[in-house]
């Protein structure tokens, strides 16, 4: 079978639905939430852990979601085709397999990402196992065929990360348009960055704008240089 496509996508503030309640949904949720997904659980009964993953959920019965800080709405009863007509992913972890397969059926219809828990064949995409650390996001696949060899081998990468490395890569984002204003060729730029790097892992994590202008300025004069 071909290998899945890895491919990361926008999930602030998208609806996504989850299909059941109970302990199996829950890991999704908490996935889906780490990302800012506006979610829609469905289900007749919605296990304690799922009103824990935030301070605030909104209960469908108590009228329209007005409060956009709310990333969770409960529909406490069964599933409906309705329930996924605005959702831009779909998750079904229910325990009736009929239920799940026919939620990925009515899903590829419309062309909708949907994921049937533990049923690779019905689903659209999978969920890998992931390292997140803020910008910092690293998943791993093995197509589905051992979810726990790719939890063991991400085990495995997150014990070789520094800590710091998430907090240089937000340093870097912030001032990614000030280095390309500075340093025009491509090339160099990547000689930069490379530099950063290494400063960074020798300072144990510490950069400052000082090192930054520093570092540009060298570049600067051969940048001028080339010219």
């Amino acid at each position: 079978m071909m290998a899945y496509f890895p491919i990361y996508i926008e999930l602030k503030d998208k609806k996504c639905v989850v299909v059941g309640g109970g302990k199996v949904a829950l890991r999704k949720i908490e996935i889906l939430h780490q990302f800012g997904a506006k979610i829609t659980i469905v289900a007749p009964f919605i296990c304690d852990d799922i009103y824990k993953i935030e301070d605030n959920t909104h209960l469908e019965d108590n009228g329209p979601l007005e409060d956009k800080d709310i990333h969770i709405t409960l529909v406490k009863r069964k599933f409906v085709d309705l329930d996924i007509s605005e959702a831009e992913l779909v998750v079904a972890a229910t325990d009736d397999e009929k239920l799940n397969s026919y939620i990925s059926a009515i899903c590829r219809d419309k062309n909708l990402l949907v994921n049937v828990v533990d049923v690779k064949d019905e689903c659209s995409f999978i969920f890998p196992a992931i390292y997140k650390k803020g910008e910092l996001v690293i998943s791993v696949s093995t197509g589905g065929s051992s979810p726990l060899m790719a939890a063991k081998i991400r085990e495995n990468i997150e014990s070789v990360i520094p800590d710091y490395y998430s907090s240089l890569i937000e340093f870097l984002g912030d001032h990614r348009d000030y280095i390309k204003r500075e340093i025009h060729s491509q090339e160099l730029r990547k000689k930069v960055y490379n530099e950063f790097i290494e400063i960074v892992e020798i300072n144990q994590g510490y950069m400052s704008l000082d090192m930054i202008n520093k570092v540009i300025d060298k570049y600067k004069i051969l940048q001028e240089g080339d010219c």
